[in-house]
């Protein structure tokens, strides 16, 4: 069962309704994840599972036409795990599908007077990629 590590840009984010607007208020946060998947191959279908650590690099709130960096409301690094299957034939292309969800919560905690406030909210997301083999490998 070899593992594959990888580097991926991945945009996230939420969309809320606002009351009594027609705006939508989105989140976007950009993040470099780094996943190591173990990969089990059985005649070019493929299983994946593993950890993996993302980097927070950038967030914007938007309302209307205004954008906002709100970078530093959010955690900088998000913890999680992933799990997929795919095809690669043995050289050219192949593809796969793969599901990872946090296990830490976006957001940084917030104290006001004496009361800390912990919103439960963590990243989720499928991903759909393209491979190439070059050498049969």
């Amino acid at each position: 069962m070899p593992s594959s590590p990888s580097l991926l840009y991945s945009q996230k984010g939420a969309q809320a309704a606002l009351d009594g607007s027609t705006d939508k208020l989105t989140y976007r946060l950009h993040y470099v994840d780094v996943p190591l998947a173990l990969h089990l191959n059985v005649d070019g279908l493929f299983f994946e599972a593993g950890p993996q650590v993302g980097f927070l690099a950038a967030a914007q709130s938007k309302l209307g036409s205004a954008s906002t960096d709100v970078k530093a409301a959010y955690n900088t690094v998000d913890v999680g795990y992933l799990a997929g299957l795919g095809y690669q034939r043995k050289t050219g292309l192949g593809v796969g599908l793969r599901y990872n969800g946090g296990v830490t919560n976006v957001s940084k905690e917030t104290t006001v007077g004496s009361t800390t406030y912990q919103i439960r909210a963590r990243n989720s997301a499928f991903q759909l990629y393209l491979t190439y083999s070059f050498n049969g490998r």
